[in-house]
């Protein structure tokens, strides 16, 4: 069976959404410095983005209901987003928030070795040596400062990364066969329910009205993240979405320098040039190496 194109829509929609997932971190500092917290962030995006989402369905005319063959897969994919995403945020309270970030983007070399090993990937030097590069370039990127170890915080970044991981190949399975902003809908239900416990008597809105600004533009920028990233998985295979995915922490890093003026180390700009580069090399190998096969 023909591999799906690394370029196109899917590729569109997949730097649509790492560029909005990193954009949301930006804002979330300023947030955090203004007195909000993660757990509030979380319950805003989730509410916020089911009932936008849900009002566009209905405008739409669409229907809300999953066929019974992609029900349960649609709540497995809500049930684990959602908790990879809490694990990640209490990974960070035992570990740096660095080795945290780099334990969660290990998902693309899982993502890539789980296809490989299903074969829905073809094993080749390029492939290895670009998701590597990738995942070095990272490490690059947030090298430097104190890092701070703790088997549990890093049991739960492990656990944060397989979620997502979980989450890319499932969803390219999912997200073909249902409207992404029904599918999105669902999976965001689902997060709202796990997230209501645990932000009881955690519930903290930022102060002034560049963090309510902010709160409101990390909300926007998540929606719009999380139905471009169905929108990719529906149209391409998971590996090579989650390998654009790289680009995330890389508008992260970019964005605190231009808005909360962050500096950056020579090693750092090297990781953010590695990464950027990888990833265009790869996208020219891949439709190079798809033109000769429909060549063939």
């Amino acid at each position: 069976m023909k591999e799906k194109s690394f370029s196109g829509s899917g590729a569109l929609f997949a730097l649509i959404a790492a560029a909005g997932l990193g954009a949301v971190t930006t804002q979330a500092k300023i947030v955090y410095a203004d007195g909000g917290n993660a757990l509030t962030m979380m319950l805003w995006r989730f509410v916020i983005s089911t009932v936008v989402i849900g009002v566009i369905v209905l405008a739409r005319k669409q229907q809300f209901g999953i066929d019974q063959q992609h029900k349960r897969p649609a709540f497995m994919l809500g049930l684990i987003w959602s908790g990879s995403m809490i694990c990640y945020l209490m990974s960070v309270e035992t570990i740096s928030v660095s080795l945290a970030v780099l334990i969660l983007y290990s998902y693309p070399l899982l993502v890539m070795l789980a296809s490989l090993a299903t074969g829905k990937m073809r094993l080749t030097y390029s492939v290895i040596g670009a998701f590597t590069l990738a995942f070095i370039g990272i490490g690059l990127m947030l090298g430097g400062g104190d890092i701070r170890i703790h088997p549990l915080g890093i049991g739960l970044a492990v656990l944060a990364a397989s979620g997502a991981a979980y989450t890319f190949l499932k969803g390219s399975q999912v997200a073909p066969h249902l409207d992404p902003l029904v599918l999105t809908f669902w999976i965001n239900l689902v997060g709202v329910f796990m997230i209501l416990p645990l932000v009881l008597g955690q519930f903290s809105m930022p102060r002034s009205v560049l963090g309510l600004w902010c709160l409101g533009g990390a909300t926007l920028c998540y929606v719009v993240a999380i139905v471009a990233q169905f929108g990719a998985l529906a149209r391409m295979a998971a590996a090579k979405a989650a390998f654009i995915f790289n680009f995330e922490p890389v508008v992260s890093i970019l964005l605190a320098v231009l808005i909360l003026s962050e500096s950056l180390s020579g090693i750092q700009w090297t990781g953010a040039a590695v990464v950027v580069s990888v990833l265009f090399l790869f996208g020219f190998l891949d439709n190079a190496s798809s033109k000769r096969s429909d060549t063939i």
